[in-house]
């Protein structure tokens, strides 16, 4: 019974106790039964109740048995389980490739698997046990162990994983990833089971991972090309530094957004062509393309792979647009060469390469008027075999033997008979030494050019010139040039003869006067001169106009219109030279013109006719006061606009005598009907003249209008009135001028 389970022990006891109450039932029954003979008929019947209580016992007491049996059993299978659950816990923490660690309350260490802890912190089982589980732990890693810990013993159970790092005994430190049970209430265990895992490999990986991660982040985001990464969604994943500036968006506008939704004007371009392209048929894919928005040349490079796309790109602005300038001027350089050559054939002046030897490697076509011999026979011959005059053939050779001994270029004139024409010609000559990259005479050039006009011209000048000094005596105007110096006075170079007739002085009067500083200048016209010789700022041409004081005291005008001669080195003007008219006469045509004019204007005012102009596309250009009674338009309401006068029923009149008009036909007491600006009719008679420009073009019209409403019945009953055509009344004090100028 010791060996019984303490349940099966008190049910086992219990049973026993009530046979034992049993038996002494009987015993006080079957004595009472000796004792009391007179219940001896009872006897049998206690017998048989005995024997069924004894065969119940019986049966009971077989049945504990069993029961006591099962309990033997079930104990042992017990005790065997949990030998082989020790041994299996044994085995599990010799063995175990994590560190299983039983710990108390007060946190130090009752039980460690000792190979585990062996194997991955380098200690000996005996070494940590009773030990606190802290104390390895790395400083850094202690605080988030007690909070850890705090919480786990408030809470029975398993708790969340947690990674700390611990002490090795070489003094390394292990990353361990931990998962603690609670089993404090357990009494099998009373205490905390911990499992530590050894991450530190992983961990470290990781690092290495991270690490090698931020320097590929380093390099795509330090490189000069763009960078960004696309998932199967077009939607970007990743963007580097330069695609941020090429773009023009920072990177929080472009993560996790579509790029064809961000920018679509590139969604029909060969952007969306080639990365359709290369995700679909799973191919990389190179081109170029311009990005019109940004005004830039893209090179891009392009990947797929299973989470989307990988696309390189670089800006090749600068070398599409040496591309093209190179081209440019490949092209430009073609076209130089072209017109080189036409200009080499075109031009008329001769050129003749001779090598070294003095043999012809070079004619154009100019050049054969030298022989009578085609281009083929003459190309590698002498001037002798190409049979040039003796004369040029000397000529060639005398200074063929100098530049070889000088290296410089010669130039020369002579005359010889033409072959070709057989007339005498005059030319000059540059002889120019090729100079070859190391600096040897490997060829000449030799320029021949015709000069022959050239003489006739230069006796023709002086033939002029000559004339010129007689003209320049009595022309009315007068040349002159003046050399200015640095502190910008003026000293006289030459002048012509006329400037004596014109202002009384002579040449040699001014000849160091400098100029403006000269008396003959207007006092009132000085200021203005010097001005304009303080402003000038590069070469121009000055036109001016002033008055000069003659010798005589006479005030005259002159126009004076003046080239500056300007010296880029020395950046100010270092001359000018012009030509002086008198414009006197002039000057008192526009004075009395401009007094008829201000006349004419108060006659128009003053007149009781209503005086239009109109320009060629019927704009209003004149209106005078008696316009605006007659019509009621104020001058202000009408200039600059459409002609309002006319009302529709007329227009189509009008148009035609407004055309006649301008072809040149004036209108003599035209009698028509206008409006007035309340809306109502008026007759009237209206006389028109074309207006002209200076160069006689017809620019519009100026009509004179009279109104005849109120003396209607009059002008009918007036025998002297004839129809349209015949001259109105006024016609007999104003007389229309013919207007020939603005």
């Amino acid at each position: 019974m010791e060996q019984l389970p303490l349940e099966q022990k008190e049910i086992f006891t219990s049973n026993i106790k009530d046979l034992s109450g049993s038996l002494e039932e009987l015993v006080t029954e079957f004595q009472s039964l000796l004792l009391a003979k007179e219940k001896q008929a009872n006897l049998e019947k206690i017998n048989h109740n005995l024997e069924l209580k004894v065969s119940q016992q019986a049966a009971n007491i077989r049945n504990l048995e069993r029961q006591l049996e099962q309990s033997q059993m079930l104990h042992s299978r017990v005790t065997q389980a949990l030998t082989k659950g020790e041994a299996r816990l044994q085995t599990l923490l010799r063995n175990s490739s994590d560190i299983i660690t039983i710990i108390e309350a007060n946190g130090r260490i009752r039980d460690q698997s000792p190979s585990a802890v062996e194997r991955i912190l380098g200690y000996k089982p005996e070494q940590r046990i009773g030990e606190f589980h802290s104390d390895l732990l790395h400083p850094d890693d202690v605080p988030a162990w007690q909070a850890y810990f705090a919480r786990l013993l408030k809470q029975p159970g398993i708790a969340p994983p947690i990674e700390y790092r611990k002490r090795h005994a070489s003094g390394d430190w292990v990353y361990l990833e931990v998962i603690a049970n609670n089993l404090l209430h357990d009494s099998s265990i009373n205490g905390i089971v911990i499992n530590s895992r050894d991450i530190t490999e992983r961990k470290l990986s990781a690092a290495a991972l991270e690490k090698s991660q931020q320097q590929i982040v380093n390099i795509l985001e330090n490189i000069t090309d763009g960078f960004y990464t696309l998932d199967r969604n077009w939607q970007f994943t990743y963007v580097n530094q330069k695609t941020e500036d090429c773009l023009q968006k920072k990177r929080q506008e472009l993560l996790g957004k579509n790029i064809w939704d961000l920018f679509p004007d590139t969604a029909n371009t060969i952007f969306f062509k080639q990365f359709y392209r290369s995700v679909s048929d799973n191919v990389n894919v190179k081109f170029e393309g311009y990005y019109p928005q940004q005004n830039i040349w893209l090179e891009i490079e392009a990947y797929p792979s299973e989470e989307g796309l990988s696309v390189f790109f670089q800006d090749i602005t600068d070398r599409k647009n040496t591309q093209n300038a190179l081209q440019k001027i490949h092209s430009q350089l073609q076209q130089q060469t072209k017109l080189l050559n036409t200009v080499l054939s075109t031009t008329p002046d001769r050129l003749l390469m001779f090598d070294r030897s003095g043999r012809l490697t070079y004619i154009n076509r100019a050049g054969l008027e030298l022989t009578l011999l085609s281009k083929t026979c003459i190309l590698g011959k002498t001037l002798e075999e190409i049979g040039l005059p003796p004369e040029l053939i000397k000529l060639h050779n005398n200074c063929w033997e100098n530049i070889l001994a000088t290296g410089q270029s010669l130039t020369a004139e002579t005359d010889f008979i033409n072959p070709r024409t057989g007339h005498r010609n005059y030319c000059s000559y540059i002889f120019s030494p090729i100079v070859s990259a190391k600096g040897s005479i490997e060829a000449v050039l030799v320029t021949n050019r015709d000069i022959t006009e050239l003489k006739e011209a230069e006796a023709a000048l002086r033939a002029s010139e000559s004339r010129y000094r007689i003209i320049s005596q009595i022309t009315s105007d007068f040349a002159y040039s003046f050399n200015i110096l640095p502190d910008r006075t003026s000293v006289c170079e030459w002048m012509t003869e006329a400037f004596t007739h014109i202002t009384g002085y002579t040449p040699s009067e001014i000849e160091t006067s400098g100029g403006l500083q000269f008396d003959c200048i207007h006092p009132d016209d000085v200021e203005m001169l010097l001005d304009q010789m303080q402003s000038r700022d590069g070469r121009r041409k000055e036109v001016s106009e002033y008055r000069i004081v003659t010798k005589s005291g006479e005030i005259r005008w002159l126009w004076d219109c003046r080239q500056v001669v300007w010296d880029e080195a020395e950046n100010r003007a270092v001359g000018v030279y012009g030509a002086c008219q008198d414009i006197t006469e002039h000057k008192l045509v526009q004075a009395k013109l401009c007094e008829t004019n201000q006349v004419l204007q108060g006659l128009i005012k003053a007149l009781p006719l209503a005086v239009v102009g109109v320009d060629a596309s019927a704009l209003v250009t004149l209106w005078n006061p008696a316009a605006e009674r007659i019509f009621g338009w104020q001058e202000s309401e009408v200039l600059g606009k459409v002609l309002p006068i006319v009302p529709s029923a007329e227009s189509v009149k009008f148009n035609a005598m407004f055309q006649s008009e301008l072809a040149g036909k004036a209108q003599v007491a035209k009698r028509c009907r206008r409006r007035r600006k309340d809306g109502s009719l008026i007759d009237i008679r209206i006389s028109t003249a074309p207006l002209r420009n200076a160069q006689g073009l017809i620019t519009g019209t100026i009509k004179i209008v009279s109104d005849i409403s109120e003396v209607k019945g009059k002008l009918q009953q007036n025998s002297n009135f004839k129809s349209d055509g015949a001259q109105p009344f006024w016609a007999r004090y104003v007389r229309i001028p013919d207007l020939t100028n603005n």
